[in-house]
């Protein structure tokens, strides 16, 4: 439970939600960190515009308390226990933007804005179905892999008090629309401070994306105690050959790959990484039902 994680009695938290659920938002006085003299207040990021994001002030001092430290050392705690090793490949999402080119206009016209995010959820959603090891955690203390039959993937979300890593639950059993509804959902919630405690736990995977911001290529750390993660980089403009040895201008991304190698060795890396490649290069599969689409 994420309140146990950073030391929050629930017994001295009111619940504002449906019959008191307790929401993020009534955990911010036991988490949220103070501003320091001087220091501008974080506002929430809307979408990708980094001039919403605290730099800080030049020549103050803020302290790491509450919600952020938490998040920091649960990021030592990753990186301390788990040998991390890089994988990175090269991804031709031509097809991908076109069919979400395609499919935006009619989603938008019932409500449904349909990132490139969703797209890369669920591939990943049928590729850890390929390769089920990399869809598990690591029980230190059994010494034991827990593969997971449930496909519950993280989505990081840069929000005012640090970042959150909300869950789109069962991803292999929703379509495209649905995954989007839900990313759209729980990153405003994020932003906002209104997530449910629900909507942040029980991911197996995780998808952490700085494309929207500009950055090709990222080497994540493990959200703990799962076994891998993915960066997404942004989507530019290249010329690639194609089988006919000709130049094509092409929509090309570079994936990120971060596995933890106690589980996952380099071969069951690439293979897993192959996977989500091939289904971003056939986006139509993942339109089908899985008994069509593999």
């Amino acid at each position: 439970m994420l309140a146990r994680k950073f030391g929050v009695d629930l017994s001295l938290v009111r619940g504002s939600g449906p019959h008191g659920r307790i929401l993020l938002d009534d955990l911010a006085p036991y988490l949220t960190p103070r501003p320091s003299p001087g220091a501008r207040p974080a506002s929430a990021p809307s979408g990708t515009d980094t001039s919403k994001l605290d730099f800080g002030i030049a020549g103050t001092r803020q302290k790491l308390i509450g919600l952020r430290r938490r998040i920091a050392e649960h990021m030592v705690e990753s990186k301390k226990h788990i040998p991390h090793y890089s994988y990175i490949d090269e991804c031709d999402l031509t097809d991908a933007v076109k069919l979400r080119t395609q499919l935006r206009e009619p989603l938008a016209k019932a409500g449904v804005k349909l990132t490139y995010l969703a797209f890369f959820v669920k591939a990943v959603a049928r590729a850890l179905k390929e390769v089920p090891i990399v869809n598990s955690t690591y029980d230190e203390a059994a010494g034991e892999v827990v593969l997971h039959d449930k496909y519950h993937i993280g989505i990081a979300v840069a929000a005012p008090s640090g970042l959150m890593v909300p869950v789109v639950k069962d991803a292999d059993k929703k379509d495209l629309a649905t995954i989007a509804t839900d990313i759209e959902r729980l990153g405003n919630d994020a932003k906002s401070g209104k997530s449910k405690l629900d909507d942040l736990r029980g991911s197996t995977f995780t998808v952490t994306s700085v494309g929207g911001i500009g950055g090709l290529i990222s080497t994540p750390i493990i959200n703990h105690p799962e076994v891998g993660i993915m960066g997404v980089g942004k989507v530019v403009k290249r010329p690639l050959y194609d089988a006919n040895g000709a130049l094509k201008p092409s929509d090309i991304v570079y994936l990120s790959f971060s596995f933890d190698h106690r589980v996952v060795d380099g071969a069951i890396g690439a293979a897993f990484g192959n996977a989500v490649t091939r289904y971003l290069q056939t986006p139509a599969v993942l339109l089908l039902p899985e008994t069509f689409g593999g």
